[in-house]
C-alpha cells in the first residue's frame, strides 16, 4: 500500500499551548467518518531554547534529574507541534477526541540548555473508512530535535482517536482481586502521595491545560468524575527517580499508558534491572492495578 507524504517546509514559530488549547475547542465540530488512504503530513517549527527559570522549575518539580535536560521535559515541546498540527485543516480528527497511548524519547547527542531547537514534526496519519476498525486508528507523531544542525533527540507518541466515545473507561462488572505477586527481581522503589490539585501544578509547568486534569467541574465534561493526573507527570517523575538512584542520565524511554490513575491517588513506583535497560511499572497503592509500564537506559 502506498503512503502518501504531504510536506509543509516553511518554518513555523511554536504558538504557546494555552493559546492552541483554546483554538482546539474549534475542531470538534470536525467528523471521522471521511474515507482515506493513510498520509504522512510534515511541519517544520522553531522553539527558544527553555529559560533558565522554566529549566529549574522543571528540575525542582520533580527533584531527581541528573540530565541537565530530562528527556521528559522534551515531550512538553514535542506536544506543543502535535498540538500546532491537530490544528491544521489536514488533520481528520477533533483534537479533544485523542488519548495519548504510548511515548518513546530518544536522546542522540547531547542536548544544549541554551541552544535553540529546530523541530521536524511528522504525523502518519492511518486509513479511515467504513471497512477499518476504530481500534487502528492510531496516529503516530514523530517529532525530531535539531540544534546547530545536528539531531539530539527523537520523540515518538501514538494517540487513539476516541471520538464519538467517552474517553473514561467503561464501567465493568466486579471481578475478585488476586493478590499482587511480583516476579523475581522487582523492587518497589518509591510511593508517591498525589493530591487533588496536582494536575494544576504540572500543568503550570508544562503547560498541557487539559481540562480532564484540572478540576471536577470541568473534567466532568470530558467523562471523568474527578480529574486524572498526566501520564507525562508519572513517566517523568519515574525517570527522575531512577536518575537519582542510578546517578546517571537517562538516555532512552519508552513507555505505556495502561489506566488513568483518579487524583488524589497513592500510587508506587517499582523497578527491575536488566542487562541493558531498567524496566519499570507504576501501580496503584495496593499494587494491583497497573498504570504505566516502561523502561529506560542510561549513559
Amino acid at each position: 500500500m502506498v503512503t502518501m507524504e504531504r510536506v509543509d517546509t516553511p518554518t513555523q514559530k511554536l504558538a504557546p499551548m494555552p493559546s492552541m488549547l483554546l483554538r482546539s475547542l474549534l475542531t470538534l465540530q470536525r467528523s471521522d467518518e471521511s474515507e482515506a488512504e493513510s498520509e504522512t503530513l510534515c511541519k517544520s517549527y522553531s522553539i527558544p531554547a527553555p529559560t533558565e527559570k522554566h529549566l529549574s522549575r522543571y528540575h525542582q518539580a520533580f527533584n531527581g534529574f541528573v540530565s541537565d535536560v530530562p528527556l521528559a521535559m522534551l515531550y512538553c515541546i514535542a506536544q506543543r507541534a502535535h498540538l500546532s498540527q491537530m490544528l491544521d485543516d489536514s488533520f481528520p480528527w477533533p483534537a479533544p477526541g485523542l488519548v495519548h497511548v504510548s511515548n518513546k524519547i530518544e536522546r542522540h547527542q547531547v542536548i544544549s540548555a541554551q541552544a535553540p531547537f529546530q523541530l521536524i514534526s511528522k504525523v502518519k496519519v492511518p486509513k479511515r473508512g467504513p471497512d477499518v476498525s476504530p481500534r487502528r486508528l492510531r496516529p503516530q507523531f514523530v517529532v525530531e530535535f535539531w540544534q546547530n544542525s545536528e539531531k539530539v533527540a527523537t520523540c515518538s507518541s501514538v494517540y487513539q482517536v476516541m471520538s464519538g466515545q467517552s474517553q473514561a473507561p467503561s464501567k465493568k462488572a466486579a471481578t475478585p482481586i488476586k493478590p499482587f505477586e511480583p516476579e523475581a527481581g522487582w523492587e518497589n522503589i518509591s510511593h508517591w502521595q498525589l493530591g487533588s490539585g496536582m494536575g494544576r501544578r504540572y500543568a503550570r509547568i508544562s503547560g498541557d491545560f487539559n481540562p480532564i486534569h484540572l478540576h471536577p467541574l470541568v473534567s466532568r465534561w470530558f467523562g471523568f468524575e474527578k480529574p486524572i493526573i498526566h501520564g507525562m507527570y508519572m513517566m517523568a517523575r519515574a525517570q527522575a527517580e531512577l536518575e537519582k538512584r542510578q546517578q546517571k542520565a537517562v538516555t532512552y524511554i519508552d513507555v505505556t499508558f495502561k489506566r488513568p490513575v483518579i487524583l488524589p491517588a497513592r500510587v508506587q513506583l517499582w523497578a527491575s534491572e536488566e542487562e541493558d535497560k531498567t524496566k519499570y511499572e507504576v501501580r496503584s497503592g495496593d499494587h494491583v492495578s497497573l498504570k504505566l509500564e516502561g523502561s529506560v537506559r542510561f549513559d
